[in-house]
């Protein structure tokens, strides 16, 4: 689950599988932006890197034109024009969405190449966050491969429902 300019509210056992444990960073360092232009390992990861990081930059300008003063906004679009050319560049665009999807194919190191449909879900509350979702179509090597990434992770993961901040490990991928 993303907040409105994308900070990781809560995740699950295979998200953090995929995609890292966000509790290993601070709690201002919780965001999909973040992540994405901040971090070497996100872009190796992420084969479909540019794609992901436009639609993203579009959801926070949609955020930002409900809110143009939030605190949160100012200091991230700050950060990350200061740190990150791509980000600026992509900022420069003025894209705005505000739900987004698409394929991306991650290098995962565990389980090699899998390529993942990712969506965006609005919950209650405007503006409010929002879920988002990975899923492989059923049946293919990339589900084989999903599945085998949850057997490895269940392997040392907790027990437990979604984690959310200050809370154990639990969960599914979201």
């Amino acid at each position: 689950m993303l907040g409105r300019h994308l900070d990781v509210l809560a995740w699950n056992p295979l998200a953090e599988a995929l995609l890292g444990d966000p509790a290993s960073r601070p709690p201002t360092e919780r965001n999909m932006l973040a992540v994405l232009f901040r971090d070497p390992e996100a872009r190796m990861l992420c084969q479909g890197w540019e794609s992901m990081a436009r639609q993203y930059v579009a959801m926070l300008r949609a955020a930002v034109a409900d809110d143009p003063d939030h605190p949160r906004a100012t200091a991230l679009v700050g950060e990350l024009v200061i740190h990150s050319a791509d980000f600026r560049r992509l900022w420069a665009r003025h894209d705005v969405r505000e739900n987004v999807h698409g394929t991306t194919l991650f290098q995962h190191p565990d389980v090699g190449g899998i390529a993942l449909d990712w969506d965006t879900y609005p919950l209650p509350g405007s503006p409010g966050p929002v879920l988002l979702v990975f899923t492989a179509e059923p049946g293919t090597a990339d589900a084989e491969r999903l599945q085998l990434l949850a057997s490895l992770h269940a392997t040392v993961a907790h027990s437990g429902g979604p984690r959310l901040e200050g809370q154990s490990p639990g969960g599914g991928l979201s």
